[in-house]
């Protein structure tokens, strides 16, 4: 397993994807998760702009190993506006992934958050058959998707048992799993609970909180069990999950929260690679 960055703490600094790329590749790092956000949203990027930022994936030996896209819309709520307008968001995505030669995209927000319009049962199928139209159209781009949990209550893949579940029931065999292993300390689920995801999980997020709120810190100093976790996941063998499609298992620093006041993100990254350096040095190349 490789460790990996995301964007994320530039763009919540206020320093665009394209500036992003050269801190980037100043802290040695080659694979690079992208935010679907901001700077980095493909809707709001032209054609020339897209451009510019693949040539600048190849000219610096840049891997876009996997990009984080957080729909504009409930992908659960069964209003059709809301699922053209999220379709449009993701299919511009891989479309963007393709450009920079990537072969994953994440599915933000949990799948969707239950609303008090219909009962849980049908936002699970609501998001269900979202996912799996979605899965068919990746599909005919070799594109790989994977689902993310959020931690609370509301969303429809928040646990580890519904992303599971949720993985089974799509169907589909492009479909995995990403460990955010931060979000894993708030749902209290320790390493061994990962086992019922064993050959479906294909990326890792590396992050750190207090337990209970969502946060992305400094990683270390936070709760989060970082070590126990990655060892899992290297144990679970996600190195040879990842190989049969022809990808490097990544674990990505997901670093800063939207909304935080971030004055210096390379102190960020500075910090977190040197506790990656001391805890799980194997990380390291």
């Amino acid at each position: 397993m490789k460790l990996g960055i995301n964007n994320s703490i530039w763009e919540i600094a206020g320093i665009n994807l394209d500036k992003a790329l050269d801190r980037i590749n100043s802290f040695g790092f080659k694979y690079v998760d992208i935010l679907a956000f901001g700077s980095g949203n493909p809707v709001s990027l032209s054609s020339r702009e897209r451009r510019k930022i693949a040539k600048k994936f190849q000219e610096l030996d840049l891997v876009s190993s996997g990009m984080v896209t957080l729909p504009p819309a409930n992908i659960a709520s069964g209003h059709s506006k809301e699922k053209e307008k999220s379709l449009f968001y993701l299919k511009s995505c891989a479309e963007f992934q393709a450009e920079l030669g990537g072969k994953q995209i994440l599915l933000g927000f949990g799948a969707g958050w239950k609303t008090l319009e219909i009962s849980q049962e049908e936002a699970w199928v609501i998001s269900l058959n979202f996912i799996r139209e979605y899965c068919e159209y990746l599909f005919n781009l070799n594109i790989l998707l994977t689902l993310e949990l959020d931690p609370f209550v509301y969303n429809v893949v928040n646990d580890t048992v519904s992303m599971a579940r949720m993985i089974e029931d799509v169907g589909q065999s492009n479909l995995f799993a990403n460990i955010d292993i931060g979000h894993l300390a708030i749902t209290r689920e320790s390493p061994q609970t990962l086992e019922k995801l064993k050959d479906k999980i294909m990326h890792a997020h590396i992050s750190d909180n207090n337990g209970k709120i969502h946060a992305n810190w400094i990683i270390g100093t936070g709760v989060t069990k970082i070590a126990d976790y990655l060892t899992k996941l290297m144990e679970m063998g996600i190195d040879g999950t990842c190989k049969n499609y022809e990808e490097i298992a990544v674990a990505s620093l997901e670093l800063g929260e939207v909304g935080q006041d971030i004055k210096n993100p390379d102190n960020y990254v500075r910090q977190s690679i040197n506790y990656i350096k001391k805890n799980i040095p194997q990380l390291i190349p």
